[in-house]
């Protein structure tokens, strides 16, 4: 091999080895929005209500507020992600998601009926959730609770419509 493309060589083997030192942590930075989890609820329990406000017995809708989200490049502070019915049973509270499972329709409380129901298309549920009329798949969706220091905090998740099964969407 002659001098000169001995040179030809290592100098372009040597630019091409710089130019990927130089580049790896400029792609590493740009990307690193790209491979971190969005976070919509789910992770860690927010607060929705306290347990002093709560009527035993009576559900009572709370909107599900994360303080922060952050997706990709973007921060958002105060967002509300959804909302749940809250039923207090004396020092517990269980959490029903307001999505209808069957279509994605928000489920209202009737007092005079005693019962939660689903405008869209009919559907029925007790106060425990459970399913008693109309089209819809499955319970309303319960999600998980607990009670700290006086606060009710729910984990906040959203699951697929139209299925037997309580799927995470």
């Amino acid at each position: 091999m002659e001098r000169r493309s001995l040179f030809k060589v290592l100098s372009g083997g040597l630019m091409a080895a710089l130019g990927a030192v130089i580049a790896a942590p400029v792609l590493g930075l740009l990307s690193s929005p790209l491979r971190r989890r969005v976070q919509s609820g789910g992770e860690e329990p927010l607060p929705v209500a306290d347990l002093a406000r709560l009527t035993d017995g009576v559900p009572t809708r709370a909107t599900v507020i994360a303080e922060v989200v952050r997706d990709a490049w973007s921060r958002f502070e105060k967002v509300p992600l959804g909302a749940v019915w809250l039923i207090r049973r004396g020092e517990t509270v269980s959490a029903l998601s307001t999505t209808c499972p069957h279509a994605g329709c928000f489920v209202d409380w009737e007092p005079q009926k005693k019962a939660f129901g689903c405008p869209c298309h009919g559907s029925a549920f007790d106060l425990a959730g459970k399913c008693t009329g109309g089209p819809s798949p499955r319970a309303m969706d319960s999600l998980e609770t607990e009670v700290k220091d006086g606060k009710v905090l729910v984990r906040f998740q959203r699951f697929r419509q139209a299925k037997s099964d309580k799927e995470p969407a």
